[in-house]
């Protein structure tokens, strides 16, 4: 990625780090012994329930490190056994037989086949509290059931294309039969057992010494959150953290590469910038509408303005990650004469009002001034609201109230948000859930990858959102920390092979 630095805005953002505090030519300080690392997030869990609670949060600490699946997915996009130490697929495609590895959860109890059904099976059934995506994922499971103690037997109702990686993020945790705390409490088969919460600050997890694979190679690992993003580099740069997970304020990126302690990464992700659009409310419901706005901001220039330049254009809902992905950043470009025709065409020669929710995340405040600006140019007044993040989940993103807002959609493979009508966009088109149903049940990968290149044009044509930009994965380590993800494919941040030397 370029980058749009100027010496100014390095100028302005050093001398604010150190009105705050921070000497920037200092040695920093050791964020601890060698038995502990401490990883600097962003956002907080307000749950630990892993299936039944929204927000990516939750799987970022608890996937991988605290849960585990059946199967996992690599850095590298692979899917691999986890908990099954091997599995068959049937010639058609409908039936999957796992083979149980020897593990324990963290209270000691040996894991068998029961607790696979067990988990299983939530997912399934209509009164489980699992989130309604979950259960969208799983719809083709006809059947579950255990052939001994260390085999499981899944029968899907048709071939599902999406099965195995499902299983490898949140929806294919394995749980304790008969669990019933999931948001205080957590009992996985993970490397790592959950240590303290301390609640508004951090989460300790603590070495499984049991676990049935290779042990973690740190004791104890740290994850302390920190919103601010000014405090989230101060924190890095004075040594109070030794991994920095994503960078809020990529102005900064030269103030970290001066320093010899100090490393940056950039790493692929699933990351969408997305501004929803609620689709059911006028005049949002009107697609002239939504195309008048998507074609009046100027995407290169917010990125520049917003995320330093740091950030790719992509124009619907695909990273270029999955194997569907075709570059649509052009197919509707910025054009304010364009935006203007639209916008008459729709009854609207005059604009009208709107509110923009925005919750308290950079991207999503680096971003609310710039859009406001760009929709005033063509008559549309643009009042951002500020929402806490907690409002956001019950206000807007469980009660779609709402006209636009602006959140990161960083699960990866999740392009079925959008065949949900009752999902907070209020998107609701036949075709393009024909062709995500196609997509899933195809008999070869090319027939699979077109329907869904389809599905994605759709989403473009239609306007339903306005993807602003794919958040890169750029992250700051200490130099003598290793081990860490660099790409952000899978829900988690898997830390079991961090070592600090």
């Amino acid at each position: 990625m370029k980058k749009f630095l100027k010496r100014v805005v390095l100028g302005v953002a050093v001398a604010s780090l150190v009105a705050a505090g921070v000497s920037v030519g200092a040695t920093p300080l050791h964020a601890a012994d060698d038995g502990q690392v401490i990883v600097g997030a962003v956002i907080e869990p307000s749950s630990l329930d892993l299936t039944g609670a929204a927000g990516a949060e939750i799987p970022q600490l608890l996937l991988g490190n605290v849960y585990e699946g059946l199967l996992q997915i690599s850095e590298q996009g692979s899917i691999r056994p986890l908990l099954a130490s091997q599995y068959s697929v049937s010639e058609d495609g409908k039936t999957y037989t796992f083979y149980l590895k020897s593990a324990r959860f963290h209270d000691g109890s040996r894991m068998t086949a029961n607790d696979v059904v067990w988990s299983l099976r939530r997912l399934i059934d209509p009164t489980s509290p699992v989130t309604p995506d979950l259960k969208g994922q799983f719809d083709r499971i006809a059947t579950i059931k255990s052939s001994g103690p260390s085999t499981v037997v899944v029968t899907l109702k048709t071939r599902d294309n999406d099965f195995e990686f499902n299983l490898t993020q949140r929806g294919g945790a394995i749980f304790k039969a008969g669990t019933s705390s999931f948001a205080s409490t957590a009992n996985g088969t993970g490397p790592y057992k959950l240590k303290t919460w301390n609640r508004g600050t951090s989460v300790m997890l603590e070495r499984n010494e049991r676990y049935h694979g290779t042990k973690a190679k740190t004791k104890t690992v740290v994850f302390r959150y920190i919103l601010d993003p000014t405090a989230l580099s101060n924190a890095m740069l004075s040594g109070q953290i030794d991994i920095m997970t994503t960078v809020q304020s990529p102005e900064l990126l030269d103030v970290f590469r001066q320093r010899k302690n100090l490393k940056v990464y950039s790493g692929s992700t699933t990351f969408e910038v997305t501004m929803g659009m609620n689709n059911s409310r006028a005049p949002l419901n009107n697609v002239k509408v939504r195309q008048a706005i998507r074609q009046a901001i100027d995407k290169r220039a917010l990125v520049k303005t917003a995320w330093a330049g740091y950030g790719l254009r992509i124009g619907s809902f695909v990273p270029p990650t999955d194997p569907w992905y075709e570059n649509l950043a052009n197919r509707y470009p910025y054009d304010l004469a364009k935006s203007r025709q639209l916008l008459a065409e729709a009854g609207y020669p005059n604009g009208f009002n709107l509110t923009l929710d925005v919750p308290g995340i950079p991207y999503a405040t680096a971003s609310q001034e710039f859009i406001a600006a760009s929709l005033a140019k063509v008559g549309i007044k643009v009042t951002i609201r500020p929402v806490s993040f907690p409002e956001w989940i019950s206000r807007i993103f469980l009660q779609a109230d709402y006209d636009m807002t602006i959140i990161a959609h960083v699960e990866p493979n999740d392009m079925a948000i959008y065949a949900n009508p009752n999902y907070y966009f209020r998107f609701d088109n036949a075709q393009y859930r024909t062709l995500l149903t196609e997509a899933r049940e195809a008999e070869t990968k090319a027939a699979r990858n077109s329907a869904m290149r389809r599905a994605a044009r759709i989403l473009s044509d239609q306007h339903v959102s306005d993807w602003l930009w794919l958040l890169p994965n750029i992250q700051v380590a200490k130099t003598n920390v290793s081990g860490f993800p660099v790409r952000a494919i899978g829900g988690g941040y898997v830390v079991a092979n961090i070592v600090k030397k």
